[in-house]
């Protein structure tokens, strides 16, 4: 949690570096926009002890009920790879004398129904968000593990599957003039609700190394733009 609030402390003094009009155009009751953003994913807990710093995206559409309140439909995409220096510490902590060298893509597709409450304060828009959804994912496994000196393949295996997920972060929209368009940043924790285990590779003794997902932080910066 120490990484995301760091992130959300960036994300605060960008916001206030950055704005530098006074315009409320594009929050009027009513209106439809698209935001459209892309950053760097951090995995945490669990997660983090297997997989690396990913990259994600993410592109919604928001409906203004009120100048302060959003609700929005959104689709993103995660994807994460395998820490095959990580694995090789589990593999010591099992007694085992090894090391791996895993291709393990993991990829997540959220499709979230969400809320923004944000205000006004000196020319640009910090707001809350919190969505819930299903976060569609692919596991996928293959390479090598060495033990003992001897290498052998890991069998390739493909794992897909879904589970309901929730979002919480905050974030900024900066106006760029009054045409509707503006800077949307925003750091968020995503984790799925029911914290359900799945095996990355099966070892020969049979205790199975697995990862718990999914837990992370993603920092997204883009677009968003209003129409008028």
């Amino acid at each position: 949690m120490k990484i995301f609030f760091s992130l959300v402390f960036v994300v605060v003094v960008t916001t206030s570096a950055l704005a530098q009009y006074d315009d409320a155009m594009f929050r009027k009751q009513g209106r439809f926009g698209v935001s459209v953003k892309a950053g760097p994913a951090f995995p945490v807990g669990e997660f983090a002890d297997l997989f690396k710093a990913g990259f994600t995206g993410f592109i919604d559409v928001p409906y203004n009920l009120t100048e302060e309140f959003q609700v929005y439909l959104g689709l993103g995409y995660s994807s994460f790879n395998v820490d095959n220096g990580e694995v090789g510490k589990e593999l010591a902590e099992q007694g085992l004398n090894g090391t791996a060298n895993l291709d393990a893509p993991y990829h997540v597709i959220p499709f979230v129904l969400g809320i923004n409450y944000s205000y006004r304060y000196k020319g640009y828009w910090p707001y809350f968000t919190i969505s819930f959804g299903m976060y569609f994912q692919t596991l996928e496994t293959s390479g090598t593990l060495t033990i003992d000196g001897v290498t052998t393949p890991v069998t390739p295996n493909s794992q897909s599957w879904s589970q309901g997920a929730f979002a919480v972060g905050i974030g900024s929209l900066i106006p760029l003039g009054d045409e509707g368009w503006a800077i949307d940043v925003n750091a968020k924790f995503n984790s799925v609700v029911d914290y359900e285990g799945r095996v990355l590779i099966a070892t020969s003794g049979g205790n199975d190394i697995s990862t718990r997902a999914i837990r992370y932080v993603s920092v997204l910066g883009g677009l968003s733009y209003t129409f008028r």
